[in-house]
């Protein structure tokens, strides 16, 4: 008797905690694909007249340089001369920017790395396709709630983005006079519009996610092969 209850126990934990890391998941790829997503910015800094101030190849080629410092592994912002044309106070704002999204990384890694093992366990037990298609259903619903919690909380996106650095930034070396260049090319308006890409892609990520695991999906398969 005890086994039989095992199993299920452990079926529904499985499950549970899946959904969690599909949330981990889903944010941070979308996440990492605004970060590298190259239209963004041009947009942006079309708007900003950053470009026509200080000149598209330059601007372009700090991006490539800082994205590429800021995704990357153990090398020193001063040992790219391509960021010395930020001040040394922008310098160790950035080196807590890059600590954080290389965290942010491995924990989207390891999520999705969990992700597969739980899932290959309950590919060993009873009902994998319910439950695999609980994972997908549960896991988008999770998502779009906690996304619609960040997004109520930053319609006031003033206040948000100020709270968002205060959590991340404890130190408080976040803020910059409006003539850094850091401010230039990322000023408040820009994080908007980063953080409104980045919640469209959790959002139709999400759905995705609920439409292949919810039984009408399965029925337009089903359809389609008939």
């Amino acid at each position: 008797m005890g086994e039989i209850k095992k199993k299920p126990t452990e079926q529904k934990t499985l499950v549970i905690l899946s959904a969690i890391l599909i949330i981990i998941i889903l944010f941070s790829a979308s996440f990492f694909m605004v970060l590298f997503d190259k239209k963004l910015y041009d947009k942006q800094f079309e708007q900003s007249g950053i470009y026509e101030e200080i000149g598209v190849f330059g601007i372009r080629n700090t991006v490539d340089y800082l994205i590429k410092y800021l995704t990357s592994g153990n090398t020193e912002i001063n040992e790219i001369p391509e960021l010395a044309v930020f001040s040394e106070a922008e310098r160790s704002h950035l080196e807590d920017v890059r600590y954080i999204i290389i965290w942010a990384k491995a924990l989207g890694i390891a999520a999705f790395v969990l992700l597969i093992i739980f899932i290959l366990r309950l590919n060993q037990l009873k009902d994998y396709a319910l439950n695999f298609r609980r994972i997908l259903i549960y896991g988008g619903i999770a998502t779009l709630a906690v996304l619609a919690i960040i997004f109520f909380l930053s319609l006031n996106f003033p206040a948000f983005f100020d709270a968002f650095h205060r959590l991340l930034f404890p130190q408080g070396n976040y803020t910059f006079p409006v003539n850094y260049l850091l401010i230039k090319m990322f000023p408040q308006v820009f994080f908007n519009a980063y953080a409104i890409k980045m919640f469209f892609h959790v959002l139709i990520m999400s759905l995705v996610l609920i439409f292949l695991g919810s039984s009408s999906a399965l029925a337009f398969r089903k359809t389609r092969r008939n």
